[in-house]
């Protein structure tokens, strides 16, 4: 029998991401694997072995902090020179490099990880949880992080859908779908990435889920569909017996040797159709697999079963000492923020390190102290919203926060931001969230949106793109929000960004060195 304080279960990127910021605070850890080398979903996914993770590798920045703004791939680590920039050039890069990436992380900062160990079963005792693995092994632990992913398939509840193929299973072979009809049941990446590798071949493609497309460019949100993977749209709009299908499907039955499929059409006065295809591809995503947890554990789901529910410090709602770590962190922003991503959750596992050591480590977060002058606190908030990573790349859901305790701000760095509220915001020190967010969602042509003049500061709120924003809380209330106007190049740095975030701290506290109880009353938000 093994026993550790922290086991994390997954050796994928956000797996190792914490088990790095463990370390570094000399934690007692385990990550359990139970393939053969990390990162083991990419030697399959995705199965056309593109990634849709941004590898932009000139940034014109000398600057390792900026340039994790456009590397989507890398983890956080001490070493600014093991980058995966060194691994692949590709602004879309090749999932075998990040496999290679992953397994040198490992070797170079030797993370304690243990191959070849499933868990057949997760358990909870008083003093902790108990991971039986397939051959019957016992692994303790007071603490554990579960980074497993979303590794089990989404099959929809249809009639006749066990005789569709898989996106998992489905071959690669474009011989295999040479002038066959195919229906490809999904809009997401998967789905358009599969459309796009069947076109050279397939007579007929047909893609259908019950909602429109929401486009990556639009929405903002990277989950949605990405330009990498919309050339399937240019065959449906310009006639290529292509089509996109807003519908159900109310049965799929055998017909011979082809499958014949009954929609109902959304946009269409719900007419009813049957179309017959050769061929019926499933690429309708993944979920969280609670299967291994013991049914004492009443382990509460979010999203439909999609994800664990998560209290904002990415435990467990209903288990203490249960964590969770990489992709299942998206159960806080779904569809919102990049938790479902690399990109996003290597900040989320750093932000749970600090948390994990602080509360069974006893380590206090870093945090710096800073005067109360307004021009100071303005200056360093805009000197790290032009260069922070994790603000940059998890939009409204990363934060930093500036705390008015005792005559001076207490400043931390890039932590959860509705966990700072939560933590910092209830009491009657003034706490000051800094983000950075996009504005309103945008109604009609994104390529033609109405940017607001530079010198229209009283419009900042209005600002479409990414934008810093302040919020002051007291209380639990938040007392007063402002906007800093956007920027083309995303840096803040002139008088109209500047002048009106000093001018917003002078109103909320009545002079330079305030006390707690010389703050000036909430303002109209």
């Amino acid at each position: 029998m093994k026993k550790h304080k922290f086991v994390i279960l997954g050796g994928g990127p956000g797996g190792l991401q914490l088990a790095y910021d463990l370390q570094q605070q000399n934690a007692d850890y385990l990550v359990i694997e139970g393939a053969d080398a990390p990162g083991n979903s990419f030697k399959l996914f995705p199965r056309h072995r593109k990634l849709i993770s941004i590898n932009k590798v000139f940034t014109g920045s000398k600057d390792p902090e900026f340039n994790m703004r456009h590397d989507w791939n890398s983890l956080l680590c001490d070493d600014d020179d093991f980058r995966f920039k060194n691994y692949d050039k590709d602004f879309f890069p090749h999932a075998d490099s990040l496999l290679a990436y992953l397994a040198d992380f490992v070797e170079r900062f030797d993370i304690n990880i243990q191959y070849n160990t499933r868990a057949g079963l997760i358990d909870k005792k008083a003093d902790g949880y108990i991971i039986t693995d397939q051959n019957g092994n016992e692994i303790h632990c007071e603490v554990l992080i579960v980074a497993t992913g979303l590794d089990r398939a989404n099959i929809p509840q249809v009639e006749g859908i066990e005789y569709t193929e898989d996106y998992a299973d489905m071959s690669l072979d474009l011989a295999d779908y040479e002038d066959k009809r195919v229906l490809i049941i999904g809009k997401k990446n998967s789905a358009f990435e599969t459309a796009d590798h069947l076109i050279p071949a397939a007579a007929m493609i047909h893609l259908v889920s019950p909602n429109s497309i929401n486009m990556a460019w639009k929405t903002h949100y990277v989950g949605d569909l990405r330009a990498v993977n919309n050339n399937f749209l240019d065959t449906y709009q310009l006639k290529s017996q292509n089509a996109i299908l807003d519908a159900d499907i109310s049965s799929i039955k055998k017909q011979g040797e082809q499958l014949l499929v009954t929609f109902k059409y959304h946009h269409a006065e719900n007419e009813v159709e049957s179309i017959l295809y050769d061929k019926v591809i499933t690429c309708t995503g993944f979920k969280f697999d609670a299967s291994i947890f013991a049914d004492s554990l009443e382990l509460k789901l979010a999203y439909k079963g999609k994800y664990p529910a998560l209290k904002n410090n990415f435990e467990s709602v209903n288990n203490d000492n249960l964590f969770f770590a990489g992709t299942l962190t998206h159960s806080l922003d779904y569809k919102k923020s990049t938790s479902g991503f690399i990109h996003g959750f290597r900040y989320n596992s750093k932000v749970l390190a600090k948390i994990l050591t602080e509360k069974y480590l006893g380590k206090a977060q870093a945090q710096e102290t800073l005067n109360t002058e307004a021009q100071c606190i303005a200056d360093h908030m805009l000197k790290r919203i032009n260069r922070s990573g994790g603000l940059w790349q998890q939009p409204g859901f990363i934060a930093d926060a500036a705390i008015l305790d005792n005559g001076c701000f207490r400043y931390i760095k890039e932590s959860q931001k509705d966990y700072l509220v939560e933590r910092y915001g209830q009491t009657e020190k003034s706490l000051f969230v800094l983000t950075l967010e996009y504005g309103a969602p945008i109604v009609g042509d994104p390529f033609a949106v109405e940017r607001i003049h530079r010198e229209n500061i009283d419009a900042a709120a209005s600002s479409q793109f990414l934008h810093p924003v302040v919020r002051h809380y007291r209380n639990g209330e938040m007392l007063a929000k402002h906007d800093v106007i956007e920027d083309l190049e995303a840096q803040w740095v002139e008088p109209e960004h500047y002048e009106p975030l000093i001018e917003f701290f002078n109103q909320q506290y009545a002079q330079k060195h305030n006390t707690d109880n010389e703050l000036a009353a909430p303002l109209e938000v």
